[in-house]
């Protein structure tokens, strides 16, 4: 899919510019003449973006910045009828950093300019001497009118190489990333930029949107194709190329920041009005040679870090599956109805390993919850590592077997002679029953558990209320055991019927 001869297009963009700046790009019309740029800039020394914004924008408070609001009727694109429209974010707060944004007409780049007549700056009273940004911080997308017959803003860039989408039924919830460096293992973690943007001219009747970024940063360079299409599943198709500078610990294709304070696994729980919040309650993985694996996020003590070694990845994702509002009882940040995740691979996920990571928190303001996807093999500054994959935001992603709902556990009920019993309890989907079963059958459920405990008991029953099954198991857990890993599957003999529930449960 990526057979592209490198190397030329490299020697072409060398000799045409052997002096240029890293904010001044050449002339970029295809992904091949940007991944031979971006492998270029790794071959130079990193050289961080300046900022250069007045003080009266850079000492701006969210109240002020948020006066700043972009004109509608100057959208990039506006006059093209009834098609992809692209609006821009201006700087100021904690948005400094600039970005470099291009449209490409008629196979042809030509550069997008600041201009401050392009906003409404509210009740601002803005100094007559001010010196007004060189640029702007982001873009929101928006969808051709005919899709929900009004303006419809369903993707968003802003923040070194951070996006957000929703769909036409689904809000705004959990952030991707154009890729992730050292989040884990004791190195600094890294935040590369998107620091330069080209968007192909869309016309009327466009199915999707198509645009190229550039990713720079200390350690990495990297060269990005999106291809977006909104709906009720708002789909992207993103290819590319990463090129290191320097080796890093951790380098994370994919990768996803999500939220999680507490839901109806945690214990013990804040004292909140409300019984969950989070904007994601479990991570999905298929893989073509092995178990559907569910592991429910949790918000613990101390940060945890769950690493899945996976021959063949089918697809992963952080998903909201609670659905219910009874179960948020939040009316303005509506947690029941934040957008899912759903990545398909395509090339580079081949064997490797998929991170999640568990950051404590003690409130809901800030992302606490990482997954991505750790390659086997690492780039170079001029051996690529190239990617394709399809990313899916989504309400829910499907498949055939029975899906994790709910997980509970606490004490039971103590005796003398066991005063540290657990229960756990794990509602499933109903699923596919086997053919010749009768009314009262129930499945097998199959429970392992690694750490110093002992397993009292199993059992598994029809569940009236969800329609499904619940499955519960008691465990006497010394007070010395801090740890323990659990996995929790139904079954009709040794055929899977479920998901495989995969836990961590800590002390």
């Amino acid at each position: 899919m990526f057979s592209r001869p490198l190397l030329v297009v490299l020697l072409a963009l060398t000799a045409v510019s052997p002096s240029r700046s890293d904010d001044q790009a050449p002339p970029i019309r295809t992904l091949l003449d940007l991944e031979a740029y971006a492998s270029q800039l790794a071959q130079k020394p990193y050289v961080a973006p300046a900022v250069q914004l007045d003080p009266f924008f850079s000492d701006l408070k969210y109240d002020g910045h948020r006066q700043i609001r972009f004109r509608q009727d100057h959208s990039l694109f506006g006059k093209q009828g009834d098609t992809y429209h692209i609006e821009f974010f201006h700087p100021g707060w904690m948005f400094k950093k600039t970005v470099n944004f291009s449209e490409i007409a008629d196979g042809q780049p030509k550069g997008v300019p600041f201009s401050k007549d392009l906003f409404d700056y509210g009740e601002l009273k803005i100094p007559d001497k001010v010196a007004y940004p060189n640029g702007y911080t982001g873009f929101r997308l928006l969808a051709p009118n005919s899709l929900m017959k009004e303006r419809f803003e369903f993707m968003v860039f802003q923040g070194a190489s951070y996006f957000r989408a929703v769909t036409t039924k689904l809000g705004w919830g959990l952030s991707a990333r154009g890729v992730a460096i050292n989040t884990v293992g004791g190195e600094p973690e890294e935040f590369p930029d998107f620091t330069h943007f080209w968007f192909v001219e869309p016309k009327p009747g466009d199915k999707s949107f198509k645009f190229f970024a550039l990713l720079n940063g200390p350690s990495v360079t990297g060269a990005y194709e999106f291809d977006a299409e909104p709906g009720e599943t708002t789909k992207m198709t993103i290819q590319g190329s990463l090129f290191l500078r320097k080796v890093v610990k951790l380098l994370g294709l994919a990768p996803f920041s999500s939220m999680f304070w507490f839901g109806e696994n945690t214990q013990p729980k804040p004292l909140d009005f409300r019984p969950e919040v989070h904007d994601s309650d479990g991570l999905l993985i298929e893989q073509d040679f092995g178990p559907i694996l569910w592991r429910p996020l949790d918000n613990g003590k101390e940060l945890r870090q769950s690493v899945f070694n996976i021959e063949k990845l089918k697809g992963f994702g952080l998903l909201e599956r609670d659905r219910d509002f009874a179960n948020f009882q939040d009316l303005e940040a509506k947690y029941d109805q934040r957008t899912a995740v759903w990545v398909e691979p395509i090339e580079g996920f081949g064997r490797g390993y998929l991170h999640l990571i568990e950051i404590p928190t003690g409130e809901e303001t800030w992302d606490n919850v990482v997954a991505l996807w750790e390659p086997d093999h690492l780039p170079t500054a001029t051996e690529p590592l190239r990617f394709a994959y399809r990313l899916n935001w989504l309400k829910e992603h499907e498949h055939k077997l029975c899906k994790v709902i709910s997980t509970r556990w606490g004490l039971g009920v103590a005796t003398p002679d066991r005063p540290d019993d657990h229960i756990f309890v794990v509602d499933f989907t109903k699923g596919v029953v086997p053919d010749g079963k009768k009314p009262e059958w129930t499945p097998d459920i199959d429970v392992n558990i690694t750490g110093d405990c002992k397993l009292l008991d199993k059992r598994v029953m029809a569940n009236p209320e969800t329609g499904g099954w619940r499955a519960f198991f008691k465990l006497d857990i010394p007070k010395a055991t801090k740890l323990l890993e659990m996995t929790c599957e139904l079954a009709n003999g040794k055929q899977p019927l479920s998901e495989r529930w995969v836990y961590q449960w800590k002390r």
